[in-house]
């Protein structure tokens, strides 16, 4: 089988989540006897993670130059425009036509495209295309999301769901989201997990503690919790738990990783105001071996997020054997296997309370990591790669038959 590959963009506005998926689905495909090829489409300048992850011969690199006028002035129009394939079919053929990804991906010959993120560049080509939908929160959430990127998202949404000939989710509750909110048939969408005990960085060294204490002025003890400051990923919570734990004479120490948005700015009024300038340190995107370093020296993982398909740092926290408690919602209870150590992330008492025991209680601390261990064994054991093959099979009959658009 000679697959199609899309590396998303790495740069200052990507999503870093999207990449460390895409990473850890490419290096399950290089294991498959049925894949003998993968053309792997970048973007100028991601050089550095094809050398990092993919020195392999099955490993063919394709640089396209999405910056390039022809590809922006295209990418513009179909922001504007929904060709619906019921009304609008001349407009369908005008924008396949006009697309310049359509003359490089059928002179690539694949037997398969995947495109994993959640709207393809093109659709309707001689490839069967495939997309990974990794999650439809503004469903869940519409107050998150400014009226402008809701009507983005139901619209292209939409657009990538009804056009593409395959449909990847890791977990089946986005599975179950797809089949309710949309008209979709249950055989289009296939479930495939990730590996989750194997490391997704690149990188095998981590920085440490002494080294992190220097660097960034922390102190001796910390908690730890890697996210960007999407209004869902609920910093808030987390630091009125803090704020009630220094009330109780627990002085507990927070550190925040990952990119600060335009929330950002009301997480750091909620500092403030509680006076936890001194307890709460926001040190933005690290470089990864700083971040490794800040899991094997953390004191506790805490996933307090409101929403999540699935929590990358659940998985880094249980894999580094670093103790870790997470939020009630989606497929979080389900990863970590033991209802002990989730919360309720409305609860800032709730959470507190877990913190208080991840800190401080010896025996809950040995309990959960032993159970990390337990699960990571559990994982281990699994087939990760049949499914995405029985995808991409799918997507190559539906496309012989015709019906993939249903």
């Amino acid at each position: 089988m000679k697959i199609g590959f899309i590396l998303p963009h790495s740069g200052k506005n990507s999503s870093g989540g999207v990449l460390t998926y895409s990473i850890a689905v490419l290096k399950l495909l290089l294991r498959s006897q049925e894949i003998k090829s993968i053309y792997l489409i970048h973007s100028p300048g991601q050089e550095e993670h094809i050398t990092n992850y993919f020195k392999n011969e099955k490993v063919i690199p394709i640089e396209f130059d999405r910056k390039k006028l022809s590809f922006r002035i295209f990418n513009k129009l179909s922001r504007c425009f929904y060709p619906n394939r019921r009304k609008n079919r001349l407009f369908k053929k005008i924008s396949l036509k006009l697309n310049p990804y359509k003359r490089k991906f059928d002179a690539l010959n694949l037997d398969v495209l995947h495109v994993p993120f959640q709207t393809s560049p093109i659709y309707g080509i001689k490839t069967p295309v495939i997309i990974t939908m990794h999650d439809v929160q503004e469903l869940h959430f519409p107050e998150y999301f400014s009226s402008d990127i809701r009507m983005y998202r139901a619209i292209h949404y939409k657009k990538a769901i009804d056009e593409s000939d395959h449909i990847i989710v890791s977990f089946n509750h986005v599975k179950q989201d797809l089949l309710k909110y949309f008209e979709i048939n249950a055989d289009k969408v296939t479930v495939c997990p990730i590996t989750v005990a194997e490391d997704w960085f690149s990188k095998t060294n981590y920085t440490s503690f002494e080294q992190l204490k220097e660097k960034y002025t922390l102190p001796d003890m910390f908690i730890l919790y890697p996210a960007a400051t999407w209004q869902h990923k609920n910093h808030t919570n987390l630091i009125k738990a803090i704020s009630i734990l220094r009330i109780e004479g627990k002085d507990v120490f927070l550190v925040c990783t990952g990119g600060k948005t335009s929330f950002y700015k009301k997480i750091e009024n909620e500092i403030m105001s509680l006076k936890l300038e001194n307890n709460v340190k926001f040190m933005g995107t690290v470089p990864e071996e700083d971040l490794i370093g800040l899991y094997h020296s953390a004191q506790l993982v805490v996933i307090p997020t409101l929403y999540e398909a699935g929590s990358g740092p659940l998985f880094e926290a249980m894999r580094y054997g670093v103790p870790v408690i997470c939020s009630t919602i989606t497929s979080l209870p389900e990863s970590i296997g033991n209802d002990e150590f989730i919360f309720n992330p409305s609860n800032p008492e709730e959470i507190a309370d877990l913190i208080k025991k991840g800190c401080f209680g010896n025996d809950f601390r040995k309990r959960n990591i032993e159970n990390s261990k337990r699960r990571m064994e559990f994982y281990k054991n699994q087939n990760y790669i049949e499914p995405f093959i029985d995808a991409y099979k799918k997507a190559i009959k539906a496309k012989e038959s015709g019906s993939s658009h249903n």
